[in-house]
C-alpha cells in the first residue's frame, strides 16, 4: 500500500499546474490529479449523479458530478485531473461539485 501511494504520488507530481490534495483549501478553486478509487453512481431520474473518489497519494477527494446517471470514461484505476471550487461533504471529505475534468492515463496504465 506505502508503494502505491508513493507511485501515486510521484505520478500526480508530474502533471502540470495541480496541487497535492493535502495541500488544498476549502472554499478555494483547486486543480488536482488524481487515480479515481471508487465510483458511486445515484440514478435518479433528473436528480442522480456520479462521485467519483480519487487519490493522489497525499490524500482523498470527491468529484461528484449532479444531474448524471453515468459519466463516460470514468472508471476504477483511471487518471483523471479535475478542477473546482472545493467543498465539504456530509462525512467531512473535500468535495467538487461539477468539476472541470480531463481523463489521462494513471500510473499503471503507461
Amino acid at each position: 500500500e506505502d508503494l502505491r501511494a508513493e507511485n501515486c504520488r510521484l505520478w500526480a507530481a508530474q502533471i502540470p499546474n495541480t496541487t497535492p490534495i493535502r495541500d488544498v483549501r476549502t472554499r478555494k478553486r483547486a486543480r488536482v490529479a488524481g487515480i479515481v478509487q471508487n465510483i458511486r453512481i445515484d440514478p435518479r431520474e433528473g436528480s442522480g449523479s456520479v462521485e467519483a473518489t480519487i487519490t493522489d497519494g497525499t490524500g482523498h477527494m470527491v468529484a461528484k458530478w449532479l444531474g448524471r446517471a453515468t459519466l463516460s470514461g470514468i472508471k476504477p484505476g483511471v487518471g483523471l485531473v479535475m478542477e473546482g471550487t472545493v467543498g465539504t461533504g456530509p462525512d467531512g471529505e473535500m468535495v467538487v461539485l461539477n468539476p472541470d475534468y480531463e481523463l489521462v492515463p494513471g500510473p499503471e496504465q503507461r
